[in-house]
């Protein structure tokens, strides 16, 4: 993989400082993610709270989460441009203070769904807000160019370990209920307080970043895009397929799903989730070695195909053992494109236009995935079960063809012959 020993893997000493505050902060984010994504759904169908929302206001709410993190993505790329990366991240993590103060102190709806939209809270254990735009960016700086996959890999395996053990946590509601006494409120209010923390820690690391983390940006145009634009807008359009078909399955809709098609309880879910996400996470491992030896957008196109088919795998089983299982089957290739496709995006895109490339994209993911997650609540209030899944699927499996088809000849500097 590289001329590093293993123990100077372990020891990240191959990153920078700055990378190694990356980590930290991508850790808390995904952690505090990883528990909102699977206790929201059990919080907006409290009864006793919200008189009884339907499956089609929480999909919506969720969708407020999307449209949060696109709004705030394209300021987080002007305010970089304009000020800096450090100063844009900053004003993330104390909206992510705020949110979760408004979420301890109020269960008022719209309170519930403005917290919502300013946190960019994550329905997914990838992320929609503005932060994975900019630390993405961030990353090449972090490590020499021969580690950036392996850099991108265990970036995102540190971002799906924290969603992994984020999930568990997302039990704790009923644990503090049934051990502790809490009341329905109480036992929520403990994660929402945990997540407002989270933004403090976060604001206290961004603040700590060196100048090392900026890189000159062109302001020719409002994201400084001149030399790749005809590239990232071919990668924005397909990656908005991939993300359109995955706004139908984000986490918190899985929830959801398990909990409406089998009444699955929320302690159970969260191990559902944590189990999930674990899986996920050692994929990472995985895809860092698969790219060196077969290349990136094979990586990333050979595994991702198979893992769709068993998503609608998931819609489609006859029972609640068999959805975990081909779940559990899907997590094992369906993230190992993430890496690679970062890793090749920030390879063909010139250094001063990566924070450009990820922002455009990712703000044109997160507009196709916005408003899934309320069609997919108004087809589980529908009973049609299986159709959020089948969707998905199909939608991700174009998006497999038509980048193969589109980008098999553009390769990585490190992927070409020498002439």
């Amino acid at each position: 993989m590289s001329r590093h020993s293993t123990m100077e893997w372990l020891s990240f000493r191959w990153l920078t400082i700055d990378g190694r505050i990356l980590l930290v902060t991508k850790l808390l984010r995904t952690l505090a993610f990883g528990y909102l994504s699977v206790a929201l759904p059990f919080y907006l169908g409290e009864k006793t709270l919200f008189n009884g929302l339907t499956d089609f206001v929480i999909g919506t709410i969720f969708s407020a989460a999307i449209f949060g993190g696109i709004a705030f993505t394209l300021l987080g790329d002007a305010l970089a441009n304009r000020f800096s990366r450090r100063s844009s991240l900053s004003v993330f993590a104390i909206m992510i203070i705020i949110s979760g103060v408004l979420l301890l102190s109020s269960t008022n709806l719209f309170v519930v769904f403005f917290a919502v939209f300013i946190g960019s809270i994550g329905v997914n254990a990838t992320e929609t807000g503005p932060f994975a735009s900019l630390e993405q960016a961030m990353v090449p700086q972090t490590t020499e160019e021969r580690d950036r996959t392996y850099a991108f890999s265990v970036y995102n395996l540190i971002g799906y370990g924290g969603a992994s053990f984020g999930s568990l946590m997302g039990g704790l509601p009923s644990f503090f209920r049934l051990f502790a006494g809490f009341s329905v409120l109480n036992s929520y209010r403990v994660l929402f307080a945990l997540y407002a923390l989270s933004g403090l820690a976060m604001l206290i690391l961004y603040k700590a970043l060196s100048s090392k983390a900026e890189v000159a940006v062109s302001h020719r145009n409002l994201f400084g895009v001149t030399k790749s634009k005809r590239t990232i807008a071919e990668l924005s359009v397909l990656f908005s397929i991939d993300a359109f078909g995955g706004g139908f399955v984000v986490q918190s809709i899985i929830s959801l799903w398990f909990k409406t098609n089998f009444g699955t309880p929320l302690s159970e879910a969260s191990t559902i989730f944590f189990f999930a996400q674990l899986i996920t996470a050692a994929s990472f491992l995985v895809a860092g070695r698969l790219a060196k030896k077969f290349g990136l957008l094979n990586t990333m196109v050979f595994t991702h195909f198979p893992s769709n088919l068993l998503l609608i795998g998931v819609g489609l089983a006859p029972t609640y053992a068999s959805a975990v299982g081909f779940l559990f089957a899907r997590q094992t290739l369906s993230q190992m494109d993430v890496p690679t496709r970062q890793s090749y995006m920030m390879a063909i895109v010139p250094p001063e236009e990566r924070n450009a490339a990820t922002s455009i994209t990712n703000v044109s993911r997160n507009i196709a995935a916005a408003v899934p997650p309320s069609l997919s609540g108004y087809l589980l209030e529908a009973s049609l079960l299986a159709e959020p899944f089948i969707f998905a699927g199909v939608f991700k499996i174009v998006y497999d063809v038509l980048i193969y088809a589109s980008f098999r000849k553009v390769k990585p500097p490190e992927e070409k012959k020498p002439s």
